[in-house]
């Protein structure tokens, strides 16, 4: 029956009664009813100035959608003087001068460091946090593309001390790349691996699990880990920050290509 009943009616009962977070307790629901007041703020007058922020990737062979898509976008955000971007790569070998071409794309600040070894979420991730040199973070795969208001957004959603956890969009194999009906879906039940967070709160709470060294899980244990120590989490649908289609290991999304091949989607 819930099968053939549309996203956004299933969801609502879901985030109140079934969402992973109420597995800690019923004060989970309050401490998202919080996060959405925090939502509300920033919609406002009121809402938080701009702040420096790191953008920080975990880079393996993925050079061609960050040069053709991540890089671009990035280059046309708000507030270019307030970004640091901090990527490390894990000995990428699909593109020689990776550095270089970075370079032409963005005169900002840039801290990169390359170091040969298994690529893994969590520990690139790390790295890259740790190299970085701002107080507020952005943690982003390469496969993205990034909304213009991202430095605002990210100042916003993380000047309590909370952590923003995007809604991000999927594009499906061969669909252009913008939010539109039928170019893709909202990752709603997972996609926790993008997230904003203060340093020091990130740090304090251990950082990404570096015991998770194949594909996923990492996300969601951290995310979890958020709740159960009283942070505050937002997750809002950001319609401009795009995944961009690529070969999953995750059985959904493989599925989902499979549509895409047959024409069903």
């Amino acid at each position: 029956m819930k099968s053939y009943l549309p996203n956004f009616i299933k969801f609502l009962p879901w985030w109140l009664l079934k969402s992973p977070q109420r597995k800690l307790g019923i004060t989970t629901l309050w401490r998202d009813f919080v996060g959405l007041f925090y939502w509300l703020i920033e919609q406002t007058p009121f809402k938080a100035e701009p702040t420096t922020i790191s953008i920080c990737v975990g880079l393996y062979n993925r050079s061609s959608v960050f040069l053709e898509h991540f890089m671009p976008s990035l280059f046309l955000c708000q507030n270019q003087h307030l970004i640091e971007l901090s990527i490390f790569d894990c000995g990428s070998t699909d593109e020689p001068i990776l550095l270089q071409k970075i370079q032409a794309q963005f005169k900002g600040k840039i801290v990169f460091r390359s170091e040969p070894s298994p690529f893994a979420r969590s520990y690139a991730f790390n790295q890259a946090v740790a190299q970085s040199t701002h107080s507020t973070l952005f943690l982003c795969d390469a496969d993205f593309s990034l909304p213009k208001e991202l430095v605002q957004t990210v100042s916003g959603y993380t000047r309590f001390n909370s952590f923003w956890f995007p809604i991000v969009f999927y594009l499906y194999k061969n669909k252009p790349a913008l939010y539109a009906k039928g170019n893709g879906e909202w990752m709603i039940w997972g996609g926790k691996g993008i997230l904003a967070a203060k340093r020091r709160a990130f740090v304090e709470l251990g950082k990404l699990d570096e015991s998770f060294v194949t594909w996923g899980g990492e996300d969601e244990e951290f995310w979890l880990r958020c709740h159960a120590h009283g942070h505050c989490v937002i997750r809002t649908r950001e319609r401009n920050l795009l995944h961009h289609w690529h070969p999953s290991l995750n059985a959904k999304y493989k599925k989902i290509e499979d549509l895409t091949d047959m024409g069903l989607l």
